[in-house]
């Protein structure tokens, strides 16, 4: 790249227009970059090289170059890439402006927001990590926003600021779902604790008959009953048994040694 690009590029998060690249380059030399995949379009009129990846930053300051406004603000999953939380990477971009655009691969939402819900991330205007959160429950699909919460809560977004940002969105749609979802949130994924599948002789019609019978060796509790128990390291179920073998039943109906 020629260096008075080079160095616009630079300043721009790795995109620039096509009329800074007609101050370097001919047009002849434009298609030729882009039929090459040296150069790619990322919106109308502006580009990047193949080899920058297409971040956050980058998309939000192409839109802002192909509507040609002096400002943008990152939203909603695009918001949620910049904060850290995002759980999707594949959705087209979304910003907050006044004016529409019909950009493929660009949203422009119309949306009022305060001041104090915008704040400066990685040198991109983008809505506070509270706002982005609940845009994202109040919009995305139920399992997409309640990962979106989750992920907000790990990442130290307090659950009552999150609550707080909720009833500023009374109103607006999404607000029930937002609110429902937001119960079910929480900060760390819980620790599953299963129960062993009873001995198979629990099934059996006379199990507590020859429990309590008078023979000394039938007199005894069957341990691998409901016992609570994790996943072993390899995702088997923890048993007690040596090289996990499961209880046996013998041909009388009663379990076999290896319950003992």
């Amino acid at each position: 790249m020629r260096p008075g690009l080079e160095e616009v590029r630079d300043k721009q998060f790795g995109v620039f227009t096509s009329w800074q690249v007609l101050c370097e380059y001919t047009r002849a030399e434009l298609r030729a970059l882009l039929d090459q995949g040296e150069w790619v379009r990322v919106f109308r009129g502006v580009f990047r090289e193949a080899t920058t990846a297409p971040s956050a930053q980058l998309r939000v300051e192409a839109a802002r170059l192909s509507m040609g406004v002096p400002t943008l603000a990152a939203a909603y999953n695009t918001a949620a890439e910049l904060h850290g939380f995002a759980v999707q990477h594949n959705h087209p971009t979304h910003v907050l402006a006044q004016q529409d655009s019909r950009i493929g691969r660009l949203i422009v939402h119309r949306d009022h927001v305060d001041k104090d819900e915008l704040e400066l991330v990685q040198g991109t205007v983008t809505t506070n990590a509270a706002r982005t959160a609940i845009d994202v429950a109040r919009t995305a699909s139920r399992p997409d926003a309640l990962a979106t919460l989750n992920a907000a809560l790990r990442r130290g977004i307090p659950r009552a600021a999150l609550t707080l940002e909720l009833q500023r969105h009374h109103r607006r749609r999404g607000h029930t779902q937002a609110a429902e979802l937001l119960e079910l949130a929480r900060a760390r994924p819980q620790a599953t604790l299963r129960t062993r599948p009873k001995c198979p002789n629990a099934g059996v019609p006379n199990l507590s008959g020859w429990l309590a019978s008078g023979d000394e060796s039938t007199r005894r509790s069957c341990r691998c009953a409901a016992t609570p128990a994790r996943d072993g390291p390899d995702g088997l179920s923890g048993l007690p048994w040596p090289e996990r073998t499961r209880p046996r039943v013998g041909p009388d109906g009663r379990c076999c040694s290896s319950c003992r």
